[in-house]
């Protein structure tokens, strides 16, 4: 058996570190089995996966406010809700918390914070139940998703850094290996790729199956340059982090990089296929996947056959074009958009993009008029091949890009988008740029030049 199978009870929890508010051992068991799921990025089939553990959590005691807490939380950073609805229907979930429990205060006041669009408020307060309460796994990931949502690189590190030494140093609990792939992760994103590399495999040697242990093996492969690597050690894991299915997609979308970087677009083409044929039902993550992948297969010249049939794919879109909750998710929604969408259906996804974020006063409105427009307004001027104004709108924001969240991985498209655009632009500068462009991506990656970059770098000297 993989995963764990047996579940703390309201005293384990409480001698851990965990000041659940309830006298029930059922209600303590299922949340302890949920937050493992939650954090191991896998539904357990024997309990019904993290959605029935979610319902029974809740109805087993329903005056337990950290459960309350807890699916909240989910909820909101599934970000699959309209940002329209999403204050009052987190405040309709949270219900009555008033409570002289510090702990349930903080944890209610950092998710109505996320709901208005406050994520750095939120992280804070987060931030400060980790002083007090620095085993509190959900804490520990809620910030963490946060985090990546706006881009802080230097926090997805610090923030497991600061208490990892504490979980070291004390009896052991369960979830602890999982603090060590966070961190490969936050070290990875943050250029330290051999101390990433070698967290990992700490996370892996305690636990094989730790699926986000080998998602930040896979990140740190990829910005090493080490492509042939990666997807030797992606076929060696496989029967280990396959059994994680919520995240066995996105790993799947790394092996289709690392094929893409090397030229294989037929082979990302099928791993795409594969992903769209997902029998579970999607989840925001399987989206960016799909579509970010779709974008990257038009960049290097593969126009994939299946898109328009994948039904699956289109009413997810359909039911999201007006969420706005991130901007990392509607700039996924744009990449296909024209794919799937009538003009009319269009034009109202950016009538209420602008509507959500032009006078915003929370985070992501900060970020949509610094950052997010301007990269709006380079996807119109590609898909009309006007190269030389999307280096021009590009390149002057880019490092700045990070502000919309997600990886390094997956911002990467962005910097493909300015070198593709840099090479085809009829401005000779913009050609010099992409030189220069292909050389810091090439040494940023371990001095490695990708068939995907020699192929850009040969479309210049054939000009």
């Amino acid at each position: 058996m993989p995963f764990r199978d047996q579940w703390r009870d309201v005293k384990c929890l409480h001698n851990d570190g965990i000041p659940i508010d309830t006298t029930s051992n059922e209600t303590a068991k299922l949340f302890d089995a949920a937050i493992t799921q939650y954090t191991g990025w896998y539904n357990d089939k024997q309990l019904g996966g993290i959605e029935s553990c979610i319902s029974r959590l809740l109805s087993s005691d329903p005056t337990c406010i950290t459960s309350r807490i807890f699916a909240t939380g989910l909820n909101l950073l599934g970000t699959t809700f309209p940002s329209s609805s999403l204050h009052s229907k987190t405040l309709e979930s949270l219900g009555d918390t008033i409570s002289s429990n510090k702990y349930i205060n903080l944890h209610s006041q950092a998710l109505i914070q996320w709901s208005l669009g406050q994520f750095e408020k939120a992280t804070d307060i987060w931030e400060q139940i980790l002083v007090l309460y620095p085993f509190d796994m959900m804490a520990i990931r809620f910030v963490a998703d946060t985090y990546f949502y706006i881009g802080n690189r230097d926090m997805l590190r610090d923030s497991v850094a600061r208490i990892l030494p504490i979980w070291e140093t004390s009896s052991d609990r369960p979830l602890k290996s999982y603090l060590y792939g966070m961190y490969a992760f936050g070290l990875g994103e943050t250029n330290m790729i051999e101390r990433a590399e070698k967290e990992a495999r700490h996370g892996l040697e305690l636990n094989p199956h730790d699926a986000w242990a080998t998602h930040a093996m896979t990140h740190a492969i990829e910005y090493a340059g080490d492509t042939s690597k990666g997807i030797d050690f992606l076929k060696r894991t496989n029967q280990n982090w396959e059994t994680c299915d919520i995240i066995k997609p996105h790993i799947d979308w790394h092996w289709a990089l690392y094929e893409l970087e090397q030229g294989n677009r037929e082979i990302s083409e099928d791993i795409l296929n594969r992903i769209l044929n997902k029998d579970n039902e999607m989840i925001m993550l399987d989206f960016h996947d799909m579509a970010s992948l779709i974008y990257r297969l038009k960049l290097a010249g593969k126009e994939t056959s299946t898109i328009n049939s994948s039904t699956r794919l289109k009413k997810f879109l359909n039911d999201h074009l007006h969420d706005h909750t991130v901007i990392f998710n509607d700039l996924h929604i744009y990449f296909i958009l024209d794919d799937y969408a009538e003009a009319e259906d269009r034009n109202n996804f950016i009538r209420t993009l602008k509507d959500a974020y032009d006078t915003s006063d929370s985070d992501k409105g900060h970020v949509y008029r610094q950052v997010g427009k301007y990269i709006f307004q380079a996807l119109d001027q590609f898909k009309e091949k006007n190269y030389s104004n999307v280096v021009e709108i590009l390149y002057p924001i880019r490092n700045k890009i990070y502000q919309v969240g997600g990886s390094n991985a997956q911002r990467d498209l962005f910097n493909l988008l300015l070198i593709h655009s840099a090479v085809y632009s009829n401005n000779h500068q913009h050609q010099k740029l992409a030189k220069r462009l292909i050389n810091e991506r090439c040494l940023l990656r371990n001095k490695t030049k990708s068939k995907l970059m020699e192929n850009y770098a040969n479309a210049i000297l054939n000009d």
